[in-house]
């Protein structure tokens, strides 16, 4: 994290609009007696009123003791200040701080104390053992119950992080509540890009409170003032670094509860598990086990597909199941927080191609960049989810779903015996994951020690029915439909055998198309050769006309839909449209029902294309690139692109039997009808760049038109 002082940083309206005022209050505010003991931990002066103030005047309200651990003066704060050199500032800060302590202490002063340690200012890592030690004596010398708070780990400034994973691992060892308070990241955070303050807590500040902390804030003149005019000595906390602290009726912490706490979630895994891994290389004997070796057995089994391109393993410990599942994988990610588990994961997987490791605190350190930039094809959820508090697993479940392929699978697995410690059980993480309006349950496999659940997107659909209009297609037919076999079967991995049905509606050709055909589909019961010269229609086609695309493409789908209607009714069916010069990409059919359940009620879903450029003329691929806008919401209607559902197209009258621009026409129907068209480039197919297509018009039309207006 790099930012300045300087810098203009994100104004508190922005936090405010966010609704950093309404998280929830925090706990044990009640508990504080007259036998606590607080010790707040700061890097610098001016550290421990603008993060501690509510903490340390409602213990001291309560009859409670406080101890304010300075570890450095600050005195590296103005490293070009002309007028101040650190050692100066050492004696001015010592004397501000001893004013400020006074101001928080206002009406207890018997029972606050300043501890300091004199440690170098911007080295504070180095020596973070000697700040535990000073905690630790102040601990054993008190008999009552004690509270910890400090820096929040993430802050952003090398001090405050390292001070904040010292006290965090102190406070884990310890069994104490942990207060982290946030200070440089109002400053530099964005709301909605770092959303983990949406988990922390609110202390709510008295009027009192609040006049204290404006007074202990005066008493810091060399932090909030300037040295001098002169450049280099310019104020460290300016009026909009000040606005997130004197402007807001609360503090807010990061709170970690004592390890013996139920509501325990993730903030302390690192800590937890750096300490159990320590003791023992495989504490759940992954590698000697047959329990678990058997259960990562019925895991692997449980995954529909044979192969994945990208799997992410959120919780991969000592990496014994990221091995297997590189088995089964082009590249493995596996995420864990406890980077002991990590160092013995890297060791054991050390040269194995395509597998990759980062440490993360999930889920707030969800990785932004996923391995081959592309989405994750699987997402595994192994033994991780009852670490997390319920808020918590709700936003995993978010950054796996922006990371997830429109055809991915999620699988999640747990031990559902009883879990001391820790917010949820196996039974109620997988309640939580299977309730998510955004997933489908594929497979249980439920056993009285463990679950294992197989998810993926829901979808509009269930059933789906493609038509492919052809006449004299026999040389770029057998590509198209080489290309559906491959997205039928990726639609049956994620649905159900049977459930597809595409047919080749076979349109006045006088070659061999019918042939060509048949001999790539034989044998395949997904697929129908449909000559409509020959064959009897549904008896719901409407009545028939000249040849034309739009008749082939209208009753082709009728006769797919009533081919998979002979094995139920043809709700949730999805109807699909693509040309025989085109080739679809192998998620083709399930993206489209996806990206349609996104939406409220029926909807028309458009994709692009791109051009084939062999064979292509370069000056239409030149004028097409230039011209053709792959992007969200994009202006372009493709009959070889095409879905939507059976009931939204039995509404609008299907494709018109015109001789071109059937697409058009009932993209045109839908919008007239109030039916919303979702125009995406999630889901691109590849077409051909001939200019002399199968009518007068249509796409091949549109390229030649290209070469005409640039003649």
């Amino acid at each position: 994290m790099t930012f300045s002082h300087l810098d203009a940083g994100t104004p508190e309206q922005h936090w405010q609009a966010a609704g950093v005022s309404g998280v929830p209050e925090a706990p044990g505010r009640g508990r504080l007696g007259a036998d606590t003991l607080l010790v707040v931990v700061a890097a610098h002066p001016d550290d421990e009123t603008l993060g501690a103030t509510g903490l340390i005047r409602s213990v001291l309200a309560a009859g409670g003791s406080v101890r304010v651990v300075m570890a450095s003066l600050g005195e590296r704060s103005h490293p070009d200040s002309p007028t101040h050199t650190p050692e100066q500032l050492v004696g001015v800060r010592r004397a501000e701080l001893a004013s400020a302590i006074q101001a928080l202490g206002e009406g207890h002063r018997d029972r606050i104390e300043l501890v300091g340690l004199g440690l170098p200012d911007g080295d504070l890592a180095a020596h973070a053992d000697r700040v535990r030690v000073a905690v630790v004596d102040l601990l054993d010398g008190h008999p009552g119950p004690a509270v910890l708070a400090t820096h929040y780990r993430a802050d952003g400034h090398a001090d405050h992080d390292a001070l904040g994973h010292a006290l965090s691992a102190l406070a884990a060892d310890r069994g104490l509540a942990l207060y982290e308070f946030p200070i440089w990241f109002w400053h530099w955070a964005d709301p909605a890009r770092h959303p983990e303050w949406r988990d922390w807590v609110r202390w709510p500040l008295t009027a009192e409170d609040r006049a204290s902390r404006r007074n202990a804030l005066s008493a810091h003149a060399s932090q909030v003032s300037p040295l001098s005019p002169a450049p280099g000595d310019e104020a460290i906390l300016g009026p909009g670094m000040l606005e997130h602290f004197v402007g807001r009726s609360f503090d807010v912490y990061r709170y970690t509860v004592p390890e013996a706490d139920t509501s325990a979630a993730s903030a302390r895994a690192t800590e937890v598990f750096d300490r159990l891994y320590r003791e023992r290389e495989d504490p759940w004997g992954y590698r000697s086990s047959w329990y678990e070796r058997r259960k990562r057995l019925v895991t692997l089994a449980a995954l529909p597909r044979e192969r994945y391109g990208t799997v992410i393993e959120a919780g991969s410990s000592i990496g014994v199941l990221t091995g297997d599942l590189a088995e089964r994988a082009e590249r493995v990610l596996g995420l864990e927080a406890s980077g002991v588990a990590l160092r013995e994961a890297r060791r054991a997987l050390a040269g194995r191609a395509g597998v990759a490791f980062e440490q993360a605190v999930l889920p707030d350190q969800w990785p932004e960049r996923l391995p081959g930039g592309r989405p994750a094809d699987l997402v595994v959820l192994s033994e991780i989810g009852y670490f997390l508090s319920g808020p918590e697993l709700e936003r995993l479940l978010d950054h796996l779903e922006r990371s997830l392929a429109l055809s991915g699978h999620l699988v999640s697995c747990h031990w559902r015996q009883e879990v001391d410690g820790w917010p949820l059980d196996g039974d109620e993480v997988h309640e939580r994951v299977a309730g998510d309006p955004r997933f489908r349950l594929v497979s249980r496999h439920l056993e009285p020690d463990f679950v294992v659940d197989v998810l993926t997107r829901a979808a509009a659909a269930d059933r789906v029915a493609v038509v492919v209009p052809a006449r004299n297609e026999e040389d770029l037919l057998p590509q198209c439909l080489q290309a559906l076999v491959r997205a039928a079967d990726r639609w049956e991995e994620v649905h159900a055998q049977g459930s597809v049905q595409v047919v080749v509606a076979l349109d006045d050709c006088t070659d061999a198309t019918a042939r060509r055909a048949e001999a790539v589909v034989a044998g395949d019961p997904r697929f129908h050769v449909m000559d409509l010269a020959e064959e009897s229609l549904p008896a719901e086609a409407p009545a028939t006309g000249p040849s034309t695309v739009g008749r082939a493409r209208d009753l082709g789908l009728r006769r797919a839909v009533e081919l998979l209607s002979r094995s139920g009714d043809a709700q949730r069916t999805w109807v699909a449209s693509t040309d025989a010069d085109t080739v679809v990409p192998r998620d083709w059919l399930v993206a489209q029902t996806v990206l349609a359940a996104r939406e409220d009620g029926p909807v028309v879903v458009a994709g692009t294309v791109g051009l084939d450029s062999s064979g292509a003329d370069p000056q239409v691929l030149q004028r097409w690139s230039r011209d053709y806008t792959h992007g969200e919401d994009h202006g372009h209607v493709h009959g070889a692109n095409l879905g939507l559902s059976w009931e939204a197209y039995e509404r609008l009258g299907g494709f018109p039997h015109v001789a071109e621009h059937e697409d058009v026409a009932l993209v045109e129907a839908a919008r007239a009808a109030g039916v919303p068209v979702l125009a995406t480039d999630r889901i691109r197919a590849e077409t051909s760049g001939r200019t002399t297509g199968r009518t007068a018009g249509g796409f091949a039309g549109y390229l030649r038109g290209l070469v005409t207006d640039a003649g």
